[in-house]
């Protein structure tokens, strides 16, 4: 819908937390603290293997190719640093190049326990796509289809080619998290966004779960991480849909997850099923959900903007 249209369809008491840009400071400053927190944690944890479950945004997969589920288990992946866009603030450019990574790496890939996962998730009933190499270059054709009230959006983007290293849910972790120093990764991509083969809640937790199933009986020692990427809501806040999401994770409440309405999780929205997956990975261990922080940030009156969390399970 537009703008105008947003504004006279949202509540006065959702209206009502928009409390000006004087705001945003202390809200960006809350999300580097709990950033710097999940940093913190992840490195300490000496890793063998992160497994990292996130989407893809017009990167990798396009509609002349888009797997539901997909790993890449090549011997490395390159990450390549965004060129800055002329048409775009250069406030805004330099902040995507700060998160989703400025320096040119080529990441480690736990290659051996992605061959094993994929071939785990096969004798299991899944069927991912697998990667072992990029292209060198990437170009394409998205179709956003989303609903709107008389019908259904259409808007089609395409994408020219240019080469494509990590996702930017994958290359954040590398950058802010890992500080562009990782020990091997594991990308897991979810087709979160694009119907019609969008993944589902309940096909996420199975998901999440396998993975977790594949950690334990993979043969080798290793320590390993599993890090959901992406999300919440956004890029219109709707915190009774994160508030309901981030409790149903720290109940390690199965129906609750695989119930989470999927009318709501269109856009980047959609996100939130990526920490659906980590929440079946979690959901047979004993570790624990800690909620470092919840931070709902309103640009406007008609509730655009995001609801950011930051969480850890130990």
């Amino acid at each position: 819908m537009s703008f105008e249209e947003a504004l006279e369809s949202i509540a006065p008491e959702v209206k009502a937390r928009y409390e000006g840009p004087e705001q945003f400071g202390q809200l960006a400053a809350r999300c580097q603290r709990a950033l710097d927190e999940l940093s913190c944690t992840l490195r300490a944890a000496k890793l063998d293997i992160t497994v990292i479950v996130s989407d893809d945004q017009d990167e990798w997969f396009y509609e002349s190719n888009m797997p539901a589920l997909s790993v890449y288990w090549g011997e490395t992946v390159p990450m390549i640093p965004r060129k800055l866009v002329p048409s775009r603030n250069a406030q805004v450019a330099q902040a995507i190049g700060r998160g989703y990574g400025d320096v040119a790496l080529d990441v480690p890939v736990a290659s051996a326990f992605g061959r094993f996962l994929i071939e785990y998730l096969m004798d299991h009933d899944f069927d991912p796509g697998q990667m072992t190499y990029l292209n060198e270059e990437y170009s394409g054709r998205i179709t956003r289809r989303y609903p709107k009230r008389d019908g259904e959006i259409s808007a089609t983007r395409d994408t020219p080619a240019h080469p494509q290293g990590l996702p930017h849910g994958f290359a954040f972790i590398i950058k802010r998290l890992f500080c562009n120093e990782p020990t091997p990764i594991l990308p897991i991509i979810q087709n979160t966004c694009y119907p019609p083969n969008r993944v589902t809640p309940r096909r996420c937790l199975a998901v999440g779960q396998a993975i977790a199933a594949a950690i334990a009986e993979w043969p080798e020692p290793a320590r390993v991480a599993v890090v959901a990427s992406g999300g919440l809501s956004h890029f219109v806040v709707d915190e009774e849909l994160d508030r309901t999401l981030l409790g149903a994770l720290k109940r390690k409440d199965p129906e609750a997850l695989k119930s989470t309405p999927r009318h709501r999780l269109f856009s980047a929205a959609s996100e939130s099923m990526n920490w659906i997956t980590l929440g079946g990975a979690v959901q047979d261990t004993p570790l624990k959900m800690e909620l470092v922080d919840y931070v709902p940030v309103y640009r406007t009156p008609a509730a655009t903007g995001g609801g950011w969390a930051f969480a850890r399970w130990q």
